[in-house]
């Protein structure tokens, strides 16, 4: 998978999409109902926002919709770094589950539920999986943070000279998909400046491809069904004390 930071470099600016794969699991937050509340502020807060920066109110409103994604209740999943290998994020706020699963077994799961953050793994001895905390930030696809859509909108007014910007629909994992799509203005061509770039977002604000050419990361499932175990603790524990 490419990297958050080599895909933001090529894609509109050197810096603007670094944080574009960003989401961290947290072990605080809200009800789903209160979660939805604190996602229409955030996203009326950025798209305020990248108004004032100067941004066209398509790619305004889409940004929006990017704010969206880290309080949206959803399950994604998408091609890892290594050949067969694959990330399956579950994200109902305020617990997250990303499982990596390598040839169809789980290798390990980083988990949030009930205040904790889990780092789950095969026991040495077997195959089940053995849960500890952890402290340990979780950088899954598919979510934006506050800082991020600021920086991403200064970014993008910064390079409105060099680059256009259009909003599409383009079906994804399934999903008609809203997208950002950037490309270089003629005469504007240099060795720091990509062709293109394209980011496109569900209904929901979760990332579902982030595309600049030589690096692409595209969810191949998507959904806004959460199975209600999927924040059990894999190893059946219900506290980790001794852990």
């Amino acid at each position: 998978m490419p990297s958050r930071r080599s895909i933001a470099r090529r894609l509109t600016t050197p810096a603007v999409l670094a944080l574009v794969l960003g989401g961290v699991l947290t072990s605080c937050g809200d009800d789903t109902d209160e979660a939805t509340a604190t996602g229409d502020v955030r996203s009326e807060q950025v798209e305020a926002a990248a108004l004032d920066a100067g941004l066209e109110g398509d790619v305004a409103e889409f940004l929006g919709l990017l704010a969206r994604g880290e309080t949206a209740t959803y399950r994604i999943r998408f091609p890892a770094p290594a050949e067969g290998t694959e990330l399956v994020i579950d994200n109902r706020p305020p617990d997250r589950r990303v499982e990596v699963i390598a040839d169809g077994t789980t290798t390990e799961v980083r988990l949030v539920t009930d205040g904790q953050a889990l780092t789950c793994r095969p026991d040495p001895e077997g195959d089940d999986l053995t849960c500890e905390r952890t402290d340990a930030i979780v950088e899954p696809p598919g979510v934006f943070r506050a800082s991020a859509l600021d920086e991403l909108s200064e970014s993008l007014a910064a390079r409105a000279d060099d680059y256009s910007f259009e909003i599409e629909t383009l079906t994804v994992a399934g999903v008609d998909a809203r997208c950002l799509v950037t490309r270089l203005r003629s005469g504007r061509e240099s060795s720091e400046l990509g062709s293109s770039g394209t980011i496109c977002a569900s209904p929901e604000g979760a990332v579902l491809l982030v595309d600049q050419g030589s690096d692409r990361l595209e969810a191949t499932e998507y959904g806004t069904d959460v199975a209600d175990d999927a924040f059990a603790r894999p190893d059946g524990t219900e506290d980790d004390a001794g852990s």
